[in-house]
C-alpha cells in the first residue's frame, strides 16, 4: 500500500511539474483528430500512454491540456470501463476550467474541479 501511494505521489509531482510548464493556449482553435480516434493504428495505442494531450468539448474546441495515463480497455475510473471509448487522462492546465466534464463524479462537475486528477475522456474528443 505504501508502495502504491509512493508511486501514485509521483505521479502527481510529475503533473504539477509539467502543468508549470504548459502555456494557454491564446486563440481557442478547434482540435484536429480522426474520426475514429485521436489513436492509428490500434497497434502503435502503446505510444500515446504518457503523451501530452488536448481534451476537446463537443463543439471541438480545446478545454484542457492532459497526460494520457491509461490505455488499458478493462481499467474502470470514476465508475466507467474504459472500454473502447474512453481513455484515462490527468488535466494538467485547463483552458476552459469551467468547461463541464464529460463524466461528472461525486462533486466534480467541471474541467478545474479535476485538474491533477485522473479521469475519463471521450477518445473521439482527445487531439494530439
Amino acid at each position: 500500500m505504501v508502495k502504491e501511494l509512493a508511486e501514485r505521489l509521483g505521479k502527481v509531482e510529475f503533473i504539477f511539474v509539467e502543468s508549470k510548464q504548459v502555456e494557454t493556449t491564446p486563440n481557442m482553435e478547434r482540435c484536429v483528430h480522426s474520426s475514429a480516434s485521436v489513436i492509428e493504428p490500434k497497434g502503435k495505442e502503446s505510444l500515446m500512454l504518457g503523451k501530452k494531450v488536448k481534451l476537446c468539448d463537443m463543439e471541438e474546441h480545446p478545454v484542457a491540456n492532459a497526460i494520457i495515463m491509461s490505455l488499458d480497455k478493462s481499467k474502470m475510473v470514476m465508475g466507467k470501463s474504459l472500454g473502447e471509448e474512453y481513455y484515462e487522462v490527468a488535466i494538467l492546465f485547463p483552458y476552459k476550467p469551467n468547461a463541464p466534464l464529460f463524466v461528472k463524479y461525486n462533486e466534480r462537475k467541471t474541467v478545474q474541479d479535476d485538474v491533477g486528477s485522473h479521469i475519463v475522456w471521450f477518445r473521439d474528443f482527445v487531439s494530439l
